[in-house]
């Protein structure tokens, strides 16, 4: 174990000695894997959390790691979750599609869509969302070149986090970064997918979702960069390094065909 690792091992073990001794508190586990890599063992659950796409090719993939990450606190929590999608480029690839989504594990009957006609009103339902203490997750799509989107009202999410313990989940689509006092900040590409056991090689079926997954803002943690998969039914990540460059991703016209949560229209 390297020395991050074990910062990390040990952060994990302080940070689950806190309410009634349960391990991980105030986290959402992401699996065995990830508990080596965040701090205190997994997601934080007061915190606002942001999810960037690489390039426009790859919104499709981080819309799918977003659902992801909704659905591992979805999985820890009665709750249901919030979603503001927005429809304004970059987010004009599609409307979220229910059948899809079940495929990450998330639950399309435990999933409010709230649609505000802009990024001001959708900072404002994120809020409202958080400190009403009614959802498991609350998350956002606001482009990251909007005016709208500063660090006051990136503050104001996260304190509104913290206050009741709800993970906020931001996506700001692609290019510039934010503004943003985010604890997290997940860079977002598509990766190469594994073949389905038992399925002919030619019939080109993707198996598990896979990201080029770079973590470039880790409070309190290590950043990093790996090839992740995500296991819908344990609802946990496993990591693995990323190859050379030119074999973690797809090639761009492969991308597109990852996009089973979407709908078009």
């Amino acid at each position: 174990m390297d020395r991050y690792a074990l910062i990390a091992d040990l952060k994990s073990k302080i940070a689950g000695s806190g309410a009634e001794g349960a391990p991980g508190a105030g986290v959402i586990p992401l699996g065995a894997e990830a508990a080596s890599i965040l701090p205190g063992g997994g997601l934080r659950k007061g915190a606002l959390h942001e999810v960037v796409a690489a390039a426009y090719r790859d919104m499709g993939a981080a819309t799918g790691f977003a659902a992801a990450l909704a659905a591992a606190a979805m999985r820890h929590s009665a709750r249901p979750v919030l979603w503001c999608e927005a429809a304004r480029p970059p987010f004009d690839m599609g409307r979220l599609y229910g059948v899809g989504l079940a495929a990450f594990g998330l639950d399309p009957a435990r999933l409010i869509i709230a649609l505000p006609p802009s990024d001001t009103d959708c900072l404002w339902i994120m809020e409202e969302a958080l400190r009403a203490r009614a959802f498991a997750a609350v998350l956002g799509e606001v482009d990251g070149r909007s005016a709208a989107l500063t660090l006051s009202a990136t503050r104001r999410l996260q304190l509104a986090a913290e206050e009741t313990e709800t993970p906020a989940l931001i996506f700001t689509g692609h290019g510039k970064a934010a503004a943003s006092v985010a604890v997290t900040r997940w860079h977002v590409a598509a990766g190469p997918s594994e073949a389905r056991a038992g399925v002919e090689a030619d019939e080109r079926l993707p198996g598990a979702p896979r990201w080029s997954l770079s973590l470039v803002r880790s409070r309190g943690g290590q950043p990093g960069a790996w090839l992740a998969q995500w296991n819908a039914e344990a609802a946990e990540f496993s990591f693995a390094p990323l190859q050379a460059e030119g074999e973690a991703g797809l090639a761009a016209e492969e991308r597109g065909r990852l996009v089973p949560f979407m709908q078009a229209g």
